[in-house]
Order: C-alpha cells, then structure tokens, then sequence
C-alpha cells in the first residue's frame, strides 16, 4: 500500500518532532557554579531556561549528557579552578565515549570566563559551548547545534539582556537574590567586569516587584537586591531610593539587602531611605580596595581615603547598628610598604565586621597591565598575612560585642548538634539550640562566642514583620 507524498512526509516530520522532543525530555544537565551571588542567581536562570525546553537536572556529573559550568574572571584563581574542572568533565566526556551506548555529551563553559578567554576554550580545553552572561536564552538551541554538526558553538554578544521575564524558583527556604541590574560603567583599572558583563542597565522596577512577590508567596523573608554597582540601579524616574520603598511594600518580605555599593555613589539620602524604613537590614558592603590615596588612583576609584572615612562615620551616624563589611586588595602595582601601612591604619581605624581580602590578580585587558612596578608574590602574601591578622582581631572583637545582647532572628536552616542556625538583621549567622521551625522569627540573646560562631538563647518567638 502506497502513502500519499505529502501525508508519508507529515508522518516523517511528526516522528521527528517527537524523537527531537522525546531526546530532550531525556537529556539530564549538571550545572557547577562558580564566583558570586550574582553567579548564584544566574543559575537559576539557566535552569529555568533548560528546564521550560524539557531539560532535567542531575548532581550527578556521570550521569548527565550537557556538563555546564557557570564560571567568574574577577581573579586568576577562579579562573584555575575552572579550567581544572574542565579537564574532569572532558575525562568523563572521554569516558562516555567508550561506552556500548556511546552518546555525545556537551561540555559548556557559560559566563564570565567565557567572555574573556573565548576561542581558548574551545580549541586547548573542549568546550563545545562557549556563552556570554547575555546569550543564556540560546542554550537549548546552542546545544542541540553542537550535537548535530560536532564543531563548537560561540555566543558572546553583549545586549541589553536582563532576563526580565524570568523569575528563577529559590535555592533556600527563607532566603532568595533579585538581580536588579547587571553590569557597570566604573572601569576601575584592576577590574574586567565592564568587559565580561557590558555597561550598566537595570531591570524595570515592575518587574523586580513581580520578582519579588512571587518570591513572598513561596515563603521567602529575607531578600538581598544584586548589581554590579547596585546604588546606581535607575529605571525611568526610579532610582534606587524608589527600589527600596517600592520592595519594603510587598507583604511578607521582612528583610531586605543589597550587594554590591560603590562609596562613590553612597549618600545622605540613600542613607537616610535605609534607617527610614524597617525592613531594610543595617548591613552595608563597601569595597575600599586600599587605605592608600596614590593607590587609589592608579585603580580609578573614584574616591580618597578621606571620603571614605567621612562617608563610613555618615553611616553610623544613620545606622548606629551598621554591620559593615568590605573588599581589600594588597599587592597592586608599585604599592609600597607605606601605602600598605595606609590599609592597615584604615582599617584598624575602621573596625570593620568582616573583611573579603586578596592578593591582586592581573586581569589582560585592563588598565593595570600596564602598570609598574609589579609587586613581587612572596611580599604580597607577606601583606595578605598581615591583613588577615588584624582584621581577623578585629573581627573577633566585633563578635564579642554581641554578648549578652538581644538580637532578633531569622531561623534559616538545621544547625550542629540539634541546634538551629538563624541570621540576624546584620546578617550574623548564629546558633540557638532549640526546637524552632525554618522561617520562625525569634529574639535571642547571645551567650558566648564558639570559635567565630555566637551561640544564644532563644527569649521569645514570632517577631512581627516589620511596617
């Protein structure tokens, strides 16, 4: 029996859909995820945009036919530990190879890095997808192009993409990131950001507010507003000030926060909207990079330390229980033991609560390049020992000034040795040893200090949302 041309090529197409369909209903991806909290929220990104095309997520590397990794490019090391993970999953995609029911797997190399090391991924370390921050909506189809013709696939484009439309489901049951923009205009010297993530642009305020409502309705309290340069977030008439009135309104948000501040663009009247509204945490990250003003300036900071300082006293001034906490760098270009000895008199100084320190890491493509004279690693690991110890004193003499305090707490997760871990509104981490639920807002008070973790008792329970 002969079928008509045109119903026996119908017939073809719909067998093909269906396998198409059926091949990606069964291919599972494993997402390693590298670098920041922004990083950690593009996860959720691409997850969501695998998953809407009938991709499903296994933990288990071996067992999965796409190996992403969603990498970061601020420092060399991040970069290292990425590449060596790419050398594991090219064993197993070797692996898969020798197997009797041989099926392709694809390894991709998603984000920062991607942007900055480009063809090199490709042609010295397999990578069979290599895509920008910008081209996450085009994985499903980059993946299916590089199984059918076997040659590697690039999306490195920069566009104005803040993936509005998609709301990624929350990693944590209190606790969930926003990104409110992506990318930055600052181009400090050291840093490739502005290459890798593009110029600043921010995401409607209406669509945050979705963002963020549909977050309160799966139970999240706590939620911290991301961006590169997140002050400078502007949409329309909506600036950040706007950002923060606009979220504190959403019922069910209790808490919210935001990383990462520029000093340059912090101000009275920011600072004024943040002690002006319950919800929004006293907890401020203010990178200073260095104590030293001819520093600096080579690193096109935009401030001194003197500006520092007097923004850092406004602070407390609004929020006098300001936890604050930073990012210092030692051993940039030409830096000399005096403009070290500057960091550690502005931090001893300062007092900060918690400090993010490193060495610097010469990124290609920035202004630092060309800068001189390089400091020497053994005499910039010297510093970074120095530093740690001071600040770590430091630190430590914060945490003591919790004692024998009243602290209201956010109960998080399971804690050791049956006890609850909880967050405070300065974003301390402590532990209470009493049976409470996830989500339960209770007041504490501190009674000692275990290693670096304060340890409390729990005095009442169900802490109304703040107004």
């Amino acid at each position: 029996m002969c079928l008509d041309s045109a119903f026996a090529d119908r017939i073809f197409l719909d067998n093909t859909r269906v396998r198409v369909e059926f091949q990606k209903a069964m291919s599972r991806f494993f997402l390693q995820v590298y670098g920041c909290q922004m990083n950690q929220y593009e996860a959720g990104v691409v997850r969501d945009i695998l998953e809407r095309s009938g991709y499903t997520e296994t933990s288990e590397e071996k067992n999965a036919d796409v190996l992403l990794m969603l990498t970061c490019a601020v420092r060399s090391h991040a970069e290292r530990r990425a590449l060596g993970r790419l050398g594991t999953f090219r064993g197993l995609k070797d692996a898969r190879r020798k197997t009797p029911d041989a099926s392709s797997v694809i390894i991709g190399v998603l984000g920062c890095m991607s942007q900055n090391l480009r063809k090199n991924l490709a042609a010295d370390h397999a990578a069979d997808l290599i895509i920008g921050p910008d081209q996450y909506r085009r994985l499903p189809e980059l993946i299916d192009k590089a199984r059918e013709t076997k040659v590697p696939q690039f999306a490195l484009d920069q566009t104005e993409e803040c993936y509005d439309d998609i709301i990624p489901g929350p990693s944590h049951p209190v606790r969930a990131f926003i990104t409110v923009m992506r990318g930055c205009n600052n181009f400090c010297s050291y840093c490739i950001v502005p290459y890798t993530r593009g110029k600043e642009r921010s995401k409607p305020l209406t669509r945050v507010l979705a963002e963020a409502t549909a977050l309160a309705g799966q139970g999240i309290k706590d939620i911290t507003l991301l961006g590169q340069n997140v002050l400078a977030y502007h949409d329309q008439s909506n600036d950040f000030r706007e950002l923060l009135e606009a979220v504190s309104e959403i019922p069910g948000i209790a808490r919210i926060r935001f990383l990462t501040s520029h000093p340059k663009d912090l101000d009275e009247q920011v600072l004024s909207t943040i002690a002006r509204i319950p919800k929004v945490c006293p907890a401020l990250h203010l990178p200073i990079q260095s104590g030293s003003n001819r520093i600096l300036k080579l690193m096109r900071r935009g401030y001194t330390r003197e500006e520092y300082l007097a923004k850092i006293a406004l602070a407390r001034e609004y929020l006098p229980e300001l936890n604050l906490t930073t990012d210092i760098m030692v051993g940039f270009p030409s830096e000399t033991d005096s403009d070290f000895k500057d960091t550690l008199e502005l931090v001893r100084t300062i007092g900060f609560d918690f400090a993010y320190m490193f060495r610097f890491s010469v990124r290609p493509g920035t202004q630092a390049v060309e800068l001189g004279p390089k400091v020497s690693e053994a005499v910039a690991g010297q510093r970074l020992t120095r530093l740690i110890e001071v600040q770590n004193r430091i630190t430590r003499e914060r945490n003591s000034e919790m004692l024998n305090r009243t602290h209201e707490l956010l109960i998080e997760s399971p804690g050791p040795r049956q006890g609850m871990l909880g967050r405070t509104r300065t974003n301390r981490a402590v532990i209470v040893h009493s049976r409470l639920s996830i989500g339960q807002t209770v007041t504490c008070q501190v009674t000692r200090i275990q290693g670096w973790t304060p340890i409390a008792e729990v005095l009442g329970t169900e802490v109304p949302v703040p107004q």
